[in-house]
């Protein structure tokens, strides 16, 4: 287990999620979606080129930095990015892999492959959407490893919750389903530190 970790490290230290990096050097961005607290564009630190986006993001120009390359992919499809699989996953595409007819997701969730790993980023969501992702969870048998967001107390109804600690709540009922499927979680602090994580991203 210990080569298949230290790959997984790799892939993870090799990419920026939103505004979150686990380590360096960085090879490109991926954005969930444009909220400003995830947005690079909104971040005063340099992000690592090619910022890689799809249908629920409009990268916009900042001030201080004209111009950025960056590539757009829509759902339903793939692109092959540095080495890396990269895969969108907006309502539609996760309707058929779960069987459930999904209206909309807060943010696009993004599948990453290699030859040898699997890995799903979940930048954000919300409290309704946990079920959805615990479907999708049970349906991927081959996934390694989840990039997860951890919240704090949120007041109603903010995100959809209900009570003040339901996201920390069903998402920690999560985590450790998951932990006992032998899969790697790495938190990214939103803003509190998870206590579930396997790892934790810094945020930029």
């Amino acid at each position: 287990m210990k080569a298949g970790r230290d790959n997984l490290d790799r892939l993870i230290v090799s990419i920026q999620f939103d505004r979150w990096i686990f380590g360096f050097p960085t090879r490109f961005t991926l954005v969930s979606h444009e909220d400003v607290d995830h947005d690079p564009l909104k971040s005063s630190f340099r992000f690592p080129e090619p910022l890689i986006y799809s249908d629920n993001y409009v990268p916009r120009m900042r001030a201080k930095r004209k111009t950025y390359s960056s590539i757009y992919i829509s759902e339903g499809s793939s692109a092959v990015i540095k080495r890396v699989k990269v895969t969108p996953v907006g309502s539609r595409t996760l309707s058929r892999l779960i069987g459930i007819r999904v209206r909309r997701l807060h943010a696009f969730w993004w599948f990453l492959a290699t030859r040898d790993l699997l890995v799903l980023f979940v930048g954000d969501l919300y409290a309704s959407e946990i079920e959805l992702l615990g479907k999708l969870l049970d349906e991927v048998s081959d996934l390694d490893a989840i990039l997860l967001v951890s919240y704090g107390g949120m007041t109603p109804p903010k995100h959809g919750v209900r009570y003040r600690d339901q996201m920390m709540v069903e998402i920690g009922e999560l985590t450790r389903r998951e932990k006992e499927k032998g899969r790697i979680l790495y938190g990214l602090p939103h803003p509190v530190i998870p206590e579930w994580a396997d790892r934790s991203a810094q945020r930029v």
